[in-house]
């Protein structure tokens, strides 16, 4: 026998509940966003320490070790007057190249790059610590923390809002302290962001640069780009995952009952229970029928389902571009 669903009429708090649900279901879902952030995150991962074995190099060519442990011997001696050793891990590298202005003459351009191997990593010039809330986005949301504050509300910032989330999740990194907590097991005291290079010099990275070559300096670089396609991939996760909100939001106020929600969410292949409900301007209602608007939400060929279908669409889009 059956057991039919009572219906019940939807409130404010019920439809809240039905855009979180959405919105984790869209986090969990494999699509090319989320695959995009997974990727340039592994992509991250693996080049790290492969830049610090390269830059220990370099620095080690321009400042022998055999310097360092004499200059560390003189402090220990002399004390300030010895001289400065500094345990850094961020760095300036110069590649001195000829380039012609747009009169043919011969110019030297130094193509200066900066790389910050910090978790607090300025990567886009803005000091916000996006790099940190990209590289601990799973974490953060694992924990109910909000990694895409400063996306949500980054232009409201007298929100109150996005300062309880600043505070939250600067908290639970490290960059910030609460007294209750124990520092030792904050993510900026992995092991994994505490590796530094004994560097001679002031403990301000830019007062010094390394010149390396242009084989050196691309490869150098490549860590940067990194850095950056984590920000912009979680952005565009962001951005994704807030559109597609915004519509179910926006389409729920002209719900009045369960059974459209259930039918909405059936279309969409996505459980929906009454359980699910207490746990957690207006268009035309033919606007957003359950059909409607669950074409609206839906991506097309968004999500694959299985590594076969992964690989033959990137051989498809790979054939594509080289015919």
């Amino acid at each position: 026998m059956q057991t039919q669903t009572k219906d019940f009429r939807l409130n404010a708090q019920k439809r809240k509940s039905l855009v979180s649900h959405y919105e984790d279901h869209l986090r969990n879902k494999r699509t090319r966003v989320r695959m995009a952030y997974d990727e340039a995150r592994e992509d991250f991962v693996e080049l790290q320490p492969k830049i610090w074995e390269l830059i220990t190099k370099i620095v080690r060519k321009h400042q022998p070790q055999q310097d360092v442990d004499t200059i560390n011997s003189m402090i220990d001696k002399y004390g300030d007057n010895g001289g400065r050793v500094q345990d850094d891990a961020c760095f300036n590298f110069t590649c001195p190249t000829e380039e012609k202005d747009s009169e043919g003459k011969t110019k030297i351009v130094d193509n200066d790059l900066h790389l910050d191997m910090k978790l607090d990593a300025n990567v886009d010039c803005s000091y916000d610590n996006k790099f940190a809330y990209a590289y601990y986005y799973d974490d953060l949301k694992l924990h109910g923390l909000d990694p895409d504050f400063e996306y949500r509300w980054g232009n409201e910032k007298r929100n109150p809002r996005y300062y309880e989330a600043e505070t939250e999740v600067k908290e639970f990194i490290g960059f910030s302290r609460n007294k209750n907590d124990d520092d030792k097991n904050k993510p900026i005291n992995d092991p994994f962001w505490k590796h530094t290079i004994p560097v001679i010099g002031t403990s301000y990275c830019g007062s010094r640069t390394f010149q390396v070559d242009d084989i050196t300096h691309s490869t150098l670089n490549q860590f940067r780009i990194a850095q950056q396609e984590l920000v912009r991939t979680h952005e565009a996760m962001f951005t994704y995952i807030n559109d597609k909100v915004t519509k179910i939001e926006q389409g729920l106020k002209s719900y009045t009952k369960y059974s459209q929600a259930k039918e909405l969410f059936d279309k969409l292949g996505i459980p929906l229970n009454e359980a699910m409900l207490d746990d957690q301007s207006t268009m035309a209602l033919s606007v957003f029928s359950p059909e409607n608007l669950a074409d609206m939400l839906k991506d097309k060929d968004d999500e694959f389902e299985s590594r076969e279908a992964k690989i033959a669409h990137f051989k498809a889009l790979q054939s594509a571009s080289i015919n």
